[in-house]
C-alpha cells in the first residue's frame, strides 16, 4: 500500500478506535472522568464517540453510569481468538476426537475474565448445556476453570479463585473448592491424572471432564472440554473416551510443541 493512500486515512475513525482501545485495556468498567483523563481528551469529545460506539454495539452503559464494552467488540475478539493459529492446526485432531467420542466438545482459551468458550461442537445424541460460545466459565465447579486453575502460575488463578469464593460467600452458596487449602488437594489430583473432573456441578446428570493443550512455552495453548450424561461420559480414568480425549490433548500438544 502507498504511503499516499495510507495517509488518507479518516481521523475520526482513528479517535474512535482510539477510545475503544481504552475500553479495552483498562479491562474493568470506566467512568467518563476516567476514560477522558485515560485520553488525555475533554470528556465531552469522549462522550461523543462513547454514543457511537455504544450506538454500534462496540460499548454499552452500565446502571452505575461506567463504560463497558458492548457485544460487538467482544464477538470480535472471539473471532480473532477462534482464528488463532494453533486452533486451526488443531481442527482435524479435535473433528476425529469428536467422531470418535460421540461427545460435546468445548474448546476454551485463557482471558483477562477468565476461561472464554471459543468453540462448541454437538453431538448426536442431545445434551443440555447453558454454557455456550463466547461463555466465561467458573474456576472453582467447570471442568475448564479447574483446568486452567490446575496447571495456570498461582498468581495468575489465586485472583481469580479468590474472587468467586468471595461472590460465593455473598451469595450464601457453598462450593467446593471452598479455600485455598482445599484447591491444593483438588489440583494435587488433577496434576497427577492429567485431567479435571466435574459430575453436575453445573447440571444434574451431566459429566464433565477436561484436558490442557500446552505450547512450547509450556504454558496452556487451550483446553478442550468433553461433556456427556453419565451413561454416556462416566468418570473413569479408564474409560476409553476418557482414554481418547486425554491422548488427543498430549499429541496436540506435542504436534504443537515441534511445529
Amino acid at each position: 500500500m502507498s504511503e499516499e493512500k495510507i495517509q488518507g486515512g479518516v481521523q475520526s475513525v482513528e479517535v474512535g478506535l482510539t477510545v475503544l482501545d481504552a475500553l479495552i485495556s483498562h479491562q474493568a468498567p470506566m467512568m467518563l472522568k476516567e476514560l477522558a483523563e485515560k485520553l488525555s481528551m475533554h470528556p465531552a469529545k469522549v462522550h461523543r464517540y462513547v454514543v457511537s460506539l455504544i450506538r454500534m454495539n462496540y460499548a454499552q452503559q452500565l446502571s452505575d453510569g461506567r463504560y463497558a464494552l458492548g457485544d460487538r467488540a467482544w464477538r470480535l475478539g472471539l473471532s480473532c481468538i477462534q482464528r488463532t493459529d494453533a486452533i486451526q492446526a488443531a481442527q482435524p485432531m479435535i473433528n476425529a476426537l469428536h467422531r470418535q467420542i460421540d461427545c460435546g466438545l468445548q474448546i476454551s482459551k485463557w482471558t483477562s475474565q477468565g476461561p472464554l468458550i471459543v468453540q462448541w461442537m454437538e453431538p448426536n445424541q442431545q445434551v443440555s448445556v447453558i454454557t455456550r460460545v463466547g461463555s466465561i466459565m467458573p474456576m472453582l465447579n467447570s471442568a475448564t476453570g479447574r483446568a486452567y486453575a490446575a496447571f495456570m502460575a498461582e498468581d495468575i488463578v489465586r485472583p481469580q479463585l479468590e474472587k468467586e469464593w468471595q461472590l460465593k460467600k455473598m451469595q450464601g452458596q457453598s462450593v467446593y473448592p471452598a479455600n485455598w487449602a482445599e484447591f491444593q488437594d483438588m489440583k494435587q489430583q488433577i496434576v497427577q491424572k492429567g485431567i479435571a473432573t466435574v459430575s453436575g456441578d453445573m447440571l444434574v446428570g451431566v459429566n464433565a471432564l477436561c484436558v490442557p493443550v500446552f505450547n512450547l512455552q509450556g504454558e496452556i495453548e487451550f483446553c478442550i472440554a468433553a461433556l456427556g450424561t453419565e451413561a454416556q461420559l462416566p468418570i473413569d480414568y479408564e474409560n476409553e473416551k476418557v482414554s481418547a480425549l486425554k491422548g488427543t490433548a498430549e499429541a496436540l500438544t506435542q504436534y504443537i510443541t515441534q511445529r
